[in-house]
């Protein structure tokens, strides 16, 4: 069996902080797997790890949940 190579593109960014706002900035994050074009905007890091688990569960993402 051939090997199978993924590729994934994150972002990760802080919004909120800055400009007089005294509270702590929130990260947020983007992650696209480059063959499909699928991508997941996310808050949480446990949305990233999910969608990535996608991806190693039999070769294939199981359902359509993350987005295009």
């Amino acid at each position: 069996m051939g090997r199978r190579k993924d590729v994934f593109l994150v972002n990760l960014w802080r919004e909120g902080a800055g400009q007089g706002q005294p509270r702590a900035a929130d990260w947020r994050g983007s992650v696209e797997h480059v063959q499909s074009r699928r991508r997941l905007y996310f808050t949480d890091l446990i949305e990233l790890v999910t969608f990535l688990a996608g991806y190693t569960n039999a070769g294939h993402v199981e359902s359509d949940e993350h987005g295009a």
